[in-house]
């Protein structure tokens, strides 16, 4: 099994050392491999929920990540498959990240995650539009949603 270092910074700001294997046979570890850290998620749940593009709106996502952690996320992302770097033509700030099918195919995922996240946290501002919309037409949120990406899923 090939491993890679990764470093991400935990919540007091220290870094922490963790290594990423590459090939492994269970689903779950590989999974967690690809997005299972918590700034990825977050980044992928700002690319499909909320349709974020450029790197300068998930820099404004009110989690406050920060700018290395922003660049090595989105760096992974794109290695792993879970996301498209289409260059901006006449400067950086045009850069922007897509899903491709694989991250389509995390809706499920996310939305499993989600409805765990209502569930045991009180804390939940269900007032959010698609809060409401997740608990009462989740298949209705989940078209709506995908409709952001005709250009690339094959549902």
């Amino acid at each position: 099994m090939q491993v890679r270092n990764l470093h991400y910074a935990s919540a007091d700001s220290k870094i922490i050392h963790m290594k990423k294997r590459t090939s492994t046979v269970c689903p779950i570890v590989y999974a967690l491999d690809i997005w299972g850290d918590p700034w990825s998620l977050v980044i992928l749940r700002d690319v499909l929920i909320h349709n974020k593009r450029y790197y300068r709106e998930f820099l404004a996502s009110r989690e406050h990540i920060s700018t290395n952690i922003l660049s090595a996320r989105l760096q992974s992302l794109v290695e792993t498959g879970l996301l498209v770097k289409i260059e901006g033509e006449s400067n950086r700030a045009q850069t922007m990240y897509r899903p491709t099918q694989k991250a389509l195919d995390l809706f499920p995922v996310v939305f499993a995650i989600m409805h765990w996240g209502l569930k045991y946290n009180p804390n939940t501002d269900m007032s959010i539009p698609i809060m409401q919309e997740l608990t009462t037409d989740e298949k209705g949120l989940e078209k709506r949603l995908l409709a952001n990406f005709d250009d690339i899923h094959s549902k």
